[in-house]
């Protein structure tokens, strides 16, 4: 049997039905907070954050995103999954071809 690897081993790419917007409720979620809690971080009232969660014709604005992030002290690959859906939603043409690649080409290796 293979060891359990870790939550990395978990991780997929969302699917493209998946919002920013549902990204953030589920790790607010896994960090027992609730939307209330955004409140205090975004410097708002905690119905203006409901408010902002409800609508589903605009996107959410950077500095929300980011403000997030950082409360919920997120990971590079959960910050970067959550600017990168977000970024779309606002009409960025992001082509994931065109990211960065991590894996070493044949010339590095060599």
């Amino acid at each position: 049997m293979k060891a359990f690897a870790g939550k990395s081993s978990l991780r997929r790419a969302a699917p493209a039905h998946i919002t920013a917007r549902d990204t953030l409720r589920r790790h607010l979620h896994e960090a027992r907070h609730d939307l209330k809690w955004l409140a205090g971080v975004w410097g708002c009232q905690a119905f203006s954050v409901w408010r902002t969660f409800q609508r589903t014709g605009r996107h959410l604005q950077p500095h929300h995103v980011e403000l997030a992030i950082t409360a919920l002290e997120l990971d590079e690959f959960d910050a970067n999954e959550i600017r990168l859906i977000a970024a779309r939603e606002a009409g960025w043409k992001i082509d994931p071809q065109y990211l960065i690649d991590t894996q070493p080409t044949r010339k590095e290796t060599q």
